[in-house]
C-alpha cells in the first residue's frame, strides 16, 4: 500500500449522498482495490457499507470500490498544457513547471489546444502492479 500523500493515495476524497448530508472520508487504497476495480463491473448504489457481490469475489465494501474508481479516473484524466509544463531533462515520465528565461509563456489559442500534442498527463499512470511506482 502506498502511504498517504503519495501515488494513488495523494489525495483524500470525501463523499456524500446529498450536499446537505454528512460527508465521509474514503479510506486509502490498496493495490488489491485497484486490481478489483479493473476486473469487475458493479453499479454503485450510494450505500458505502454495502457488500459487493460479484465474480470474481470482492472482499471489501462499495466505499473501497468507489475510491479505486475515483483514483483510476483521476490518474488517467488529469491533463495540463504542454507549454506551461515540460518533461524533466533526466526523465520522460516526470514533469515540471516550464519557466523560460525570456519571460512569460504566451497563452495558446483555442485552435492550438485542440491538438493532442499540446497536452501532457500531469499525474503518472497506474502500473499493472496497481501502484504508481515499482516496489
Amino acid at each position: 500500500m502506498e502511504e498517504r500523500g503519495k501515488g494513488v493515495n495523494t489525495y483524500v476524497y470525501y463523499v456524500a449522498n446529498s450536499p446537505l448530508g454528512p460527508w465521509t472520508a474514503l479510506e486509502d487504497l490498496t493495490p488489491q482495490d485497484l486490481g478489483a476495480a479493473r476486473t469487475i463491473k458493479v453499479q454503485f448504489t450510494g450505500d458505502l457499507e454495502r457488500e459487493i457481490i460479484t465474480n470474481p469475489f470482492y472482499f471489501r465494501k462499495e466505499k473501497h470500490f468507489l475510491r479505486a474508481q475515483i483514483a483510476r479516473i483521476t490518474m488517467t484524466t488529469t491533463l495540463v498544457p504542454a507549454r506551461v509544463y515540460r518533461f524533466q531533462e533526466e526523465s520522460t515520465t516526470e514533469i515540471e513547471e516550464n519557466v523560460p528565461e525570456e519571460g512569460p509563456i504566451p497563452v495558446p489559442s483555442t485552435e492550438e489546444m485542440e491538438n493532442k500534442e499540446n497536452w501532457l498527463h500531469y499525474t503518472r499512470n497506474i502500473l499493472k502492479c496497481n501502484r504508481i511506482t515499482h516496489m
